[in-house]
């Protein structure tokens, strides 16, 4: 049986915690063993909310602090969605793009406005996780000075082109 997790499920797991400690400690180191990297990820996420302090999680882990802090500093990337999927191109243009697609936020940004809606550019693009083609419409919320002058030079090479090759498709 497969059950998507709802709030209802976490609230009486906690609730079990408190009744029978024991068998949510069994539960808990089946999962382990099933997902290894499963507590130290966890780990890292309470040291994040100050749940579990670098040295504490650095012993439950058997690694070193500086280890726990690296880590600490990668979940801290990724947690957000717009630092996760868009990076700055490293070339002299400093394009935003989408990190593990190389896709220029403009480009998805130009082709939302002209499909209208985010299932239409989820079609568009299908291989790109609808979470970062929400990333990338967030970056360009956030940058609309950047995205604006990019589309508009892009429209502009385009009209200069059909005028020199009006017969091109």
């Amino acid at each position: 049986m497969w059950a998507n997790i709802e709030e209802w499920q976490l609230c009486q797991l906690v609730r079990l915690a408190a009744s029978d400690p024991e068998r949510v400690e069994a539960m808990l180191n089946t999962l382990w063993r099933s997902y290894p990297s499963l507590l130290g990820d966890l780990a890292i996420m309470a040291v994040d909310k100050e749940q579990v302090s670098v040295d504490e999680c650095s012993d439950m882990l058997g690694i070193r602090p500086e280890m726990v802090e690296e880590r600490l500093k990668k979940l801290r990337r990724q947690a957000s969605p717009v630092a996760m999927a868009v990076v700055q191109d490293d070339s002299q243009n400093h394009v935003a793009r989408l990190a593990d697609y190389g896709i220029a936020v403009w480009e998805v940004v130009r082709e939302f406005r002209k499909l209208g809606s985010v299932e239409r550019l989820i079609e568009t693009f299908p291989a790109v996780p609808e979470g970062q083609l929400a990333a990338a419409l967030r970056y360009a919320q956030s940058n609309p000075a950047e995205i604006e002058s990019l589309i508009e030079n892009y429209e502009s090479m385009l009209a200069r082109r059909r005028e020199e090759y009006p017969f091109a498709s």
